[in-house]
């Protein structure tokens, strides 16, 4: 079941959940990915300030927001980066993370 949550998560060859969770570069990577595309709206620690708190978003929430929804407008990201911004989100409130993944999982079951 644990590996389902991570195909749901991060849907490419070989990139599981825990993974991302424990790898500290791929979760520094996204750090700086987020603070480059998305600290202006959501803070630095993303709790929000212009935009909404996003702490726990998954790799869907991710990819998405980044087509520009709501008030969000769309954004570019080079490959790679949705999975690291969703590693750090994830990092930042793993609790959330995995209601999250576990009502992904539900909905595909």
């Amino acid at each position: 079941m644990k590996y389902l949550f991570a195909l749901c998560l991060f849907p490419l060859p070989g990139f599981a959940q825990d993974t991302a969770l424990t790898d500290p570069t791929l979760i520094a990577t996204g750090q700086q990915a987020f603070l480059d595309y998305c600290s202006a709206c959501h803070g630095e620690e993303a709790l929000g300030e212009n935009g909404p708190d996003i702490q726990g978003s998954i790799l869907k929430d991710v990819t998405e927001a980044v087509k520009g929804i709501d008030q969000m407008p769309e954004i570019w990201l080079e490959d790679g980066k949705p999975e690291a911004i969703a590693a750090f989100l994830m990092s930042l409130n793993p609790k959330v993370a995995e209601i999250k993944l576990r009502l992904e999982a539900a909905k595909q079951d």
